[in-house]
C-alpha cells in the first residue's frame, strides 16, 4: 500500500510543471508513470526492450507474450527495474514497452534522445530543435502518448565526434539542465570516446553525476576509467557478454576484474552494471544466450569469487541507480 509520503511524491510528479525547478527530487518517470527512485531496486541500466521490428510487428501478441516471459524470468532472478535506452531511431515502440511492463510487473524507464541511425531530417535539426524534441518527450510524452521519458540517450561512434553527434550531445545537455533528467551514452571506450563526450557536456555546464558513460568495459585501460570516475562520471559496465566470445579482445573476466579495481580504488559508487540486451535480435541472442541474466548468472558470482563484497555489489546494482535518478 502506498504511504502518505509516497502518495505525495507521485501526486506531485503527475502534475509537475514543465520546468526543472518543478521536477520533484527523487522521482523517475517509468512507462507506467512516476516512481520514487528509491523503489527502483536492482536495476539493469542499459537494455533495449521497448523495440519493434517487422518480425515483432507481424506477431505482436506472440511477441508480447515472449517478452513478458523474459521479464518475469528476470524478476524471478531478483531484477526490479530496467532502463530502456532505445531511441526513436532504433525502433522504439513505447506502447509495446508499456504493455509488457504492465503484464510482467517489471518497472521500465524509457528514453528520449538519439542514437547513431537517425534519418537525415533529424541530423539536419539544429541544437535548439533537438533540445525542444527531447524536452517534449520528457515533459509531454512520447509518440502521442502520455508516457514520458525518464532518461536521455545519445551516442558517438568513436573518439572523434561528428558535427551531427555534437549537436545531439549539446541538445542532451541542455535538455538535462532544463528538466533534471539524466543522460546515458553510447561510447567507444577503446578509443577513449568518453573523454570527448564529457568535454562537450562540461562546456554545456552539466554536472558529471548526471551522466553515465555506456560500454565503458570495452576497455580495461584503468587510467582512462579511473580518470573519468575521479571526475564524477558513472561508468556503464554493460558489455561484459561481449567478452565471452571466443578470441574477445577484452575477455569478460578482465572486464569484471576492472570493476573490482574500481571498487578497490574507492569508485564503487561510480559503476552501473547491465547487459545491453536487445529483445528480438537473433544475432544478439546467439552472442549472449543468457540475455538479461548474463550478469546475474556469470558476472556477479565471479565478482564475489574474486573478493568483491555483497555490500559493494548491492551498491552497484541498487544503490547507484537509485541515487543517479534521485538527484
Amino acid at each position: 500500500m502506498t504511504n502518505r509520503r509516497e502518495f505525495l511524491i507521485l501526486a506531485t510528479a503527475a502534475g509537475m510543471a514543465t520546468t526543472a525547478s518543478a521536477r520533484p527530487m527523487g522521482v523517475v518517470q517509468t512507462v507506467q508513470g512516476p516512481l520514487d527512485s528509491a523503489r527502483l531496486g536492482f536495476t539493469l541500466t542499459h537494455e533495449h526492450i521497448c523495440v519493434s521490428s517487422p518480425n515483432l510487428r507481424e506477431d505482436r501478441p506472440g511477441s508480447i507474450a515472449k517478452a513478458v516471459d523474459k521479464l518475469k524470468e528476470a524478476r524471478d532472478a531478483g531484477i526490479d527495474s530496467i532502463i530502456d535506452v532505445s531511441t526513436f531511431d532504433v525502433g522504439r515502440d513505447i506502447r509495446f514497452g508499456e504493455e509488457i511492463s504492465r503484464k510482467s510487473g517489471m518497472q521500465i524507464v524509457a528514453c528520449t534522445g538519439r542514437h547513431l541511425f537517425a534519418p537525415e531530417s533529424s541530423q539536419a535539426r539544429s541544437v535548439e530543435e533537438l533540445t525542444e524534441f527531447f524536452i517534449g518527450e520528457i515533459e509531454r510524452g512520447i509518440d502521442d502518448t502520455d508516457i514520458k521519458a525518464g532518461v536521455i540517450k545519445v551516442a558517438t561512434r568513436a573518439d572523434e565526434v561528428t558535427p551531427s553527434e555534437e549537436k545531439a550531445l549539446r541538445a542532451a545537455a541542455r535538455a538535462c539542465k532544463a528538466t533534471g533528467v539524466p543522460i546515458e551514452t553510447h561510447t567507444h571506450s577503446r578509443r577513449r570516446g568518453g573523454e570527448r563526450q564529457v568535454e562537450i557536456f562540461e562546456a554545456e555546464g552539466v554536472r558529471p553525476p548526471r551522466i553515465a558513460l555506456g560500454h565503458s568495459d570495452d576497455t580495461d585501460d584503468m587510467e582512462y576509467l579511473i580518470g573519468l570516475a575521479k571526475r564524477g562520471y558513472t561508468l556503464g559496465m554493460d558489455h561484459l557478454f561481449r567478452g565471452a566470445a571466443e578470441g574477445a579482445m577484452v575477455p569478460w573476466q578482465r572486464r569484471a576484474d576492472a570493476i573490482k579495481k574500481l571498487v578497490d580504488q574507492g569508485f564503487g559508487d561510480r559503476i552501473f552494471l547491465s547487459n545491453d540486451w536487445v529483445y528480438g535480435d537473433a544475432e544478439r541472442a546467439q552472442e549472449n544466450p543468457d540475455g538479461l541474466l548474463f550478469n546475474t548468472r556469470k558476472t556477479i558470482p565471479y565478482l564475489k569469487s574474486i573478493g568483491v563484497s555483497a555490500k559493494a555489489i548491492h551498491a552497484i546494482t541498487t544503490g547507484n541507480p537509485g541515487r543517479f535518478w534521485a538527484q
